[in-house]
C-alpha cells in the first residue's frame, strides 16, 4: 500500500492487486475538450492578480488565497497543538501548502484525490476515490498507524482498518474511530495545465475540464453535481471528523443549497457561508465553514427531511 517515501513526505496508493474492488469505482468521464475555453481560461488567468501572486509566491494555484482568507476569519488552523488535516480535492496542492504552513510541525496533513498530484514536502498523498467507503477505511488506518496503533487493537485483517462501530468514549478510542481535526474541500477545481512550461500533454492530469466533477457551463447540472461533492465531503466528516473539528468545503449555489446548509447543521453546532475576497466576482462558488462538529449524530437524519 504504502509505495514511496521520502524525509519528507510518503505517498500512498491502492495497487490493482490488494484493491481492484476499488478502482472499478474510479470511473472518469471523457469530455470533449474546447479551445476557445481554454483560450478564454489562459487568458483570464494571465490578467488575475491573485493568480500572479500565486506565482511569486510558489503557491501552485490561486486557491491558496481562498484558504488564507478562510483560516484568517475563522481560525482553523492552530500552530500550538498538533492537528490531522485532510484535504479532499488534493490536486494541485495548495490547500495543503496552505495547511502545512498554518500548522503545527507535527500536525499531520492528508491529500486525498482521484487525480496524480506531485507529493508537497512534509504532505502525505492518497490517490483514490473519496466516494469510496474503501477509501474512508485507508484514511482512518493511515491516521492510527500515525498514532502508533498498538498490538491488542482490533484490526480488520482483510481490509486493515479498525473494526469498532461503537464509540466507547474514552479519548485514545475516540481519536482512533475519528482521526481527523480538520477537514477542508475544494473538490471541483480544474487541474490547471502549465502551458508556458510544459510540452507534455496528458488528458487525466492537465486538461482543467477532466476531473471527478467539472463545470459544464449549465449551471443548474454545475450546482446539483457540487451539491453531491459536498455530500460525499460531509459523509467523510461524520465518518472521519473528531467532535468539536472544523469542516469547510465549496458549493456551487443553487436551489439545493438550503438543504445542503440544513444538513451541514444536524452535524455542526456552528455554520457560516463564506466567500473570499479571492473568489472572482462572476462565480457562483460559495465556501460552507462548519465549526465544532457535534458528539451524537444520526447519519440517516441528517440526510432525510
Amino acid at each position: 500500500m504504502l509505495i514511496g517515501s521520502g524525509s519528507l513526505y510518503n505517498i500512498w496508493r491502492l495497487t490493482p492487486s490488494r484493491s481492484s474492488y476499488l478502482l472499478r469505482s474510479l470511473a472518469i468521464t471523457s469530455v470533449r475538450f474546447n479551445s476557445n475555453s481554454q483560450s478564454r481560461w489562459l487568458q483570464r488567468s494571465k490578467n488575475d492578480v491573485y493568480t500572479r501572486e500565486a506565482k511569486l509566491k510558489n503557491w501552485r494555484s490561486r486557491a491558496a488565497f481562498k484558504l488564507i482568507e478562510i483560516d484568517d476569519k475563522f481560525k482553523l488552523f492552530n500552530k500550538d497543538i498538533k492537528q490531522n488535516v485532510l484535504d479532499l480535492g488534493f490536486a494541485p496542492g495548495s490547500w495543503s501548502q496552505v495547511a502545512r504552513k498554518r500548522t503545527n510541525p507535527t500536525s499531520i496533513i492528508m491529500g486525498v484525490d482521484i487525480l496524480p498530484c506531485k507529493p508537497i514536502e512534509g504532505v502525505h498523498a492518497l490517490q483514490a476515490n473519496i466516494l469510496s467507503k474503501t477509501t474512508h477505511n485507508i484514511i482512518r488506518l493511515f491516521f492510527n498507524e500515525k498514532f502508533n496503533l498498538n498490538e491488542e487493537d482490533n484490526l480488520n485483517q482483510k481490509l486493515g482498518y479498525l473494526d469498532k462501530p461503537y464509540m466507547t468514549g474514552e479519548s485514545n478510542e475516540i481519536e482512533k474511530i475519528y482521526p481527523v481535526n480538520i477537514i477542508i474541500s475544494d473538490m471541483y477545481v480544474p487541474y490547471p495545465k502549465d502551458f508556458e512550461n510544459s510540452n507534455i500533454t496528458s488528458n487525466l492530469t492537465n486538461m482543467p475540464y477532466y476531473r471527478l466533477m467539472n463545470t459544464s457551463g449549465v449551471a443548474i447540472r454545475d450546482h446539483l453535481r457540487s451539491v453531491d461533492l459536498c455530500d460525499a465531503a460531509l459523509v467523510t466528516a461524520i465518518d472521519l471528523l473528531r467532535p468539536n473539528g472544523s469542516f469547510v468545503c465549496k458549493l456551487y449555489t443553487g436551489r439545493e443549497e438550503d438543504l445542503f446548509k440544513k444538513r451541514l447543521h444536524k452535524v455542526f453546532k456552528k455554520v457560516h457561508k463564506f466567500k473570499p475576497d479571492s473568489s472572482r466576482s462572476m462565480s457562483k462558488e460559495v465556501y460552507y465553514v462548519g465549526l465544532e462538529k457535534k458528539t451524537q449524530i444520526d447519519k440517516v437524519g441528517v440526510f432525510t427531511a
